[in-house]
């Protein structure tokens, strides 16, 4: 899982600048294992996450998604971990993490592996900051092809994503096919993108392994 997060991470590096919405400690667990190349985004997308929200506002907004994110958490039986605070360096620059995460060493097929879901604040002075959620998930190519359809909303992924927007009535029916396209490996494409009211969505699929992230702007806060 390791080596697959890493290869993901690493090839994504092209499109976008310094610094991760990505956990950076000791824990065995995914969001560890990228903390050195995960940058942060600096797109802007249309819609309402893209509003220019004081620091107060982005902190609301990241609690009212975790206390969903605890709650489906919970939902599941997983176990997990909050931290709060967490000063760290990444590339130079000093990094202020709050986030809850779990690590599922031996998932079954089609189960979720990882999650991370936290508020960076980026700078010494908190100048800035971004919300951010990934997914890793254990993917089963061959019984979704033989299926013959890929139903995100059937998965824990759909109840994760809705955690993060507050959007349990979203049509998955356009992703669900883009998803299917990548693992029948249709025209070669291994990743897709949607746009979220302002949250960037980020599907990419590897062997078995699927990527999910979502991904706000950087809020500016000074």
């Amino acid at each position: 899982m390791k080596k697959k997060i890493l290869a993901l991470m690493l090839s994504s590096m092209i499109t976008i600048t310094i610094v991760g919405c990505s956990n950076d400690n000791n824990q065995t667990n995914v969001v560890s294992e990228d903390s050195a190349v995960q940058l942060r985004q600096v797109e802007t997308l249309p819609g309402e996450w893209s509003n220019d929200y004081t620091r107060d506002e982005v902190k609301a907004l990241y609690e009212e998604g975790l206390a969903r994110v605890i709650s489906t958490t919970e939902g599941y039986s997983l176990d997990y971990s909050v931290v709060e605070n967490e000063i760290k360096e990444e590339n130079g620059i000093s990094v202020n993490d709050n986030y809850i995460y779990f690590d599922n060493e031996n998932p079954e097929k089609n189960r979720l592996e990882s999650m991370y879901y936290g508020f960076k604040q980026f700078g010494s002075d908190l100048a800035s900051g971004q919300i951010c959620m990934k997914l890793g998930f254990n993917l089963d190519k061959e019984s979704i092809i033989e299926i013959g359809e890929f139903n995100i909303e059937e998965l824990s992924l759909s109840a994760y994503s809705a955690a993060f927007t507050g959007d349990y009535d979203r049509d998955y029916t356009e992703l669900n096919k883009e998803i299917y396209d990548i693992i029948e490996g249709k025209d070669g494409i291994s990743s897709v993108e949607n746009n979220l009211d302002g949250i960037k969505e980020t599907v990419t699929i590897t062997d078995n392994f699927l990527l999910y992230k979502l991904e706000t702007k950087e809020y500016k806060f000074k």
